[in-house]
């Protein structure tokens, strides 16, 4: 309690407060703190129930510990969903922030929120209430297409299942956004630069209240929903942020912002943990158990990350502090030291002091690597808070002032906030900036109904460790930064196209490929006239940046060349699939890249609920804009090993990639005919080149790549001379691809 006294009185001295603090101290309210531990704890009875539900008990009731409600899948405790033991054996009352109150305890049916508007359809069954395992049908009038789940299921957590269902016409520029279950929606022009304007009512509206049509074709911001108090998030989608944050500390690849070439940008991560009274032993204990397990998992990484824990309650106390540069092992160490018992009567929740004390941090960090040049480090807040703020400064204009801090570096911050219990969402929300939200489409804030979550999460990130690597479409950073050109620009990194393969063909001559699955490279026919039924002369190479090193090596069992390839007098159909002898076995290193009309590409894009064929057309529409003929900006990026400097005729040694957008097709100027099956694409000062044929053209849609092209031919032979570049539709040739490749899911 003494070291708890000397922290209380180092803060209020910080903060201007030492005239509270001994007034505090005059009127005999600190020393009761001080010498609470020599109260003999009383024990709460064990007596009490919650209808339609059990209850945790803890190993032994006393002060500060906890028991928490267990209800049935689909029901949550109501008031509250645990109580503490109080000082004088009695447990908290039954009463939460909203300031609702009950004598028993009740397992509280979860209920999903009800559509208020569908746009130019129905659905079936119309209800004022839908509980969990209810399903809603939708059914679009004629001249419309369904876009999303044809069929939404009511899940425990009160949410829907699917993606939400929307009706949709060719006829606008961008397609219909769609009005989240629980909304209203303000607009219904989806031409450029219009926007639409959502209303939760009394529901709490995630994601962005206004969307605006870009000239992608596509809607600013992240699709909105609107949430009931009592829902809460899938732990699943928990366990994938840990796993990008704890992939970016690992993988080092974080050249991004760095000042110094080829410096590497490390990271400092910030835990706030709340302490308040309200959150008792044992949970506090859950919430450490976290933090500690999260370190642990990059407890080798010594050098690279540094972890700042800071705890808050009536006051925040700093367990370690980003500059003792503590190793990932010695910061567990210290934290092991702490106990609850410190915080014994911390009844405030001062969230904004606490982050106030990260901004401190910050802010030193940002102006002593600015002043010696160094590359300043990524920085991560995690805030686990279990319930209301109280005093000031309010803690979102805390975050505010961070991310002010660092707004002229992009991709320096990140702010995520865990609410357990009954907490105000809508406060939560505010906390992350929409600096962050408007830009990137990662999840920043979670609800969980208790502590037991923190743990259930990251159980699915164990399991997720395994099952993530065959997923399709992930960079094996799963941080993005910007890129460069294929001619004359920067290299690019370890890990950052894991898809791309290197195809050696015979007489030194090589072309590039992508992974598509465990046994199939998707490639140019071109590549191969001259190696047909000849699969000895042919090997792929994977996971290696670097083309005279190889990391894997694959033979080829099976060449499948277009039956209706035609070359070189059109180049129609210039696609081609390799089939390796052996599995490929994928890693960080080595992954598949996400295919258009599969089912992976579906809940990506939200895609046509019809046929198979609907929904491949509507692909190409978002994808490709039906091969230019649309006049929408479409950004992807290639990537090769071909010539990289204008007039020249050398071959890089290095993966480039260059940033390219889909041209109107009209403006094309095609040496060959230009079929459905073909687009072309250009960027300012950037194009493939030759050595780069086979390579893909890939897009990011919700932080996963999709390959909509294959590189095929140039306009002229000469690098960067009136340049364009013609690309196979992948999304026009899925249909023979999926005839073949029978180990990708396609419905």
């Amino acid at each position: 309690m003494a070291g708890q006294f000397s922290t209380f009185f180092s803060w209020a001295r910080r903060n201007g407060l030492i005239m509270e603090f001994m007034l505090l101290l005059t009127i005999g309210v600190l020393p009761a703190v001080i010498c609470d531990n020599m109260v003999e704890d009383q024990f709460c009875s064990n007596d009490e129930v919650i209808k339609g539900g059990r209850i945790e008990w803890p190993t032994s009731p006393v002060k500060g510990s906890v028991m928490t409600y267990i209800c049935p899948v689909g029901f949550r405790p109501y008031p509250v969903s645990w109580r503490y033991c109080t000082g004088f054996g009695r447990w908290s009352p039954l009463r939460n922030v909203y300031r609702e109150t009950a004598l028993e305890a009740k397992c509280k049916e979860i209920k999903c929120l009800r559509p208020e508007h569908f746009e130019f359809g129905r659905y079936d069954p119309v209800k004022s209430k839908y509980k969990v395992n209810d399903s809603i049908t939708f059914q679009c009038f004629d001249g419309y297409l369904l876009i999303g789940s044809a069929t939404v299921t009511c899940l425990p957590n009160g949410h829907w299942s699917g993606n939400l269902p929307r009706c949709d016409t060719e006829g606008m520029f961008c397609s219909n956004p769609g009005i989240p279950f629980g909304a209203r929606k303000i607009g219904t022009y989806y031409d450029v630069l219009s926007t639409v304007q959502y209303n939760c009512g009394t529901y709490i509206l995630r994601g962005s209240k206004q969307r605006t049509c870009l000239e992608t074709g596509q809607w600013s911001g992240v699709e909105p929903r609107c949430e009931s108090r009592e829902a809460f998030d899938n732990v699943e989608d928990l366990a994938k942020v840990l796993n990008v944050l704890q992939s970016t500390i690992r993988n080092r690849d974080l050249n991004s912002g760095a000042q110094v070439p080829g410096q590497k940008r490390k990271v400092d991560v910030f835990f706030v943990i709340d302490a308040s009274i309200t959150v008792g032993n044992e949970n506090f204990l859950r919430s450490f158990k976290f933090v500690k397990n999260f370190i642990n998992g990059v407890s080798d990484m010594n050098g690279v990350v540094r972890f700042e824990v800071i705890t808050f309650g009536s006051w925040p106390i700093v367990i370690t502090n980003i500059r003792e540069n503590l190793t990932p092992k010695a910061v567990v160490e210290r934290m092991a030291q702490v106990e609850y018992r410190d915080y014994y009567n911390n009844t405030g929740r001062r969230t904004g002091p606490a982050l106030e004390m990260v901004y401190s941090s910050i802010n030193k960090t940002v102006n002593l690597h600015a002043g010696n040049g160094q590359a300043i480090p990524k920085q991560v807040i995690i805030i686990i808070t279990a319930g209301q703020y109280n005093g000031a400064p309010a803690p979102f204009i805390v975050t505010k002032k961070i991310s002010n801090l660092v707004s002229h570096l992009p991709d320096h911050l990140d702010i995520f906030v865990i609410g357990i219990g009954e907490v105000f969402k809508d406060h939560l929300e505010h906390l992350v900036p929409t600096t962050l939200t408007a830009t990137k489409s990662h999840q920043y804030t979670f609800y969980l109904p208790s502590y037991h979550y923190l743990e259930k999460a990251q159980e699915v990130q164990r399991k997720h460790d395994d099952t993530q690597l065959s997923d399709c479409g992930i960079q094996g950073n799963i941080v993005q930064r910007p890129v460069s050109r294929i001619f004359g620009g920067i290299k690019s990194k370890e890990y950052e196209w894991p898809w791309q393969v290197l195809i050696n063909l015979k007489n030194k001559k090589f072309c590039g490929g992508s992974i598509i699955s465990k046994h199939w490279i998707l490639s140019a026919a071109h590549c191969f006239n001259d190696s047909q039924g000849m699969t000895n002369d042919l090997t792929i190479q994977a996971g290696s940046v670097n083309r005279k090193k190889t990391l894997r090596e694959f033979q080829v069992e099976e060449v499948i060349i277009h039956e209706n390839f035609s070359s070189p007098s059109e180049m129609n159909n210039d696609i081609a699939l390799l089939k390796t002898k052996d599995p490929v076995l994928f890693d960080s290193h080595v992954r598949p890249v996400c295919l258009p009309c599969t089912k992976k590409s579906a809940q990506l894009l939200s895609s046509a609920a019809g046929s198979w064929d609907e929904a491949c057309h509507y692909e190409d529409g978002l994808l490709t804009s039906h091969g230019g003929r649309n006049q929408k900006i479409m950004s992807g990026f290639i990537t090769g090993w071909g010539y990289y400097k204008k007039h020249g005729h050398i071959s890089s040694f290095d993966l480039n990639h260059a940033q390219v957008n889909i041209q109107y097709f009209r403006s094309c100027d095609s040496p060959y005919p230009l079929t459905e099956n073909m687009f072309c694409a250009k960027g300012a000062t950037t194009d493939s080149c030759t050595g780069d044929s086979g390579g893909p053209f890939v897009m990011e849609r919700n932080q996963r790549w999709i390959q909509v092209g294959i590189i095929s031919f140039g306009r002229t032979s000469v690098c960067g001379v009136n340049f364009m570049g013609f690309y196979s539709n992948v999304p026009k040739l899925m249909n023979w691809i999926r005839e073949r490749v029978t180990d990708l899911e396609y419905e």
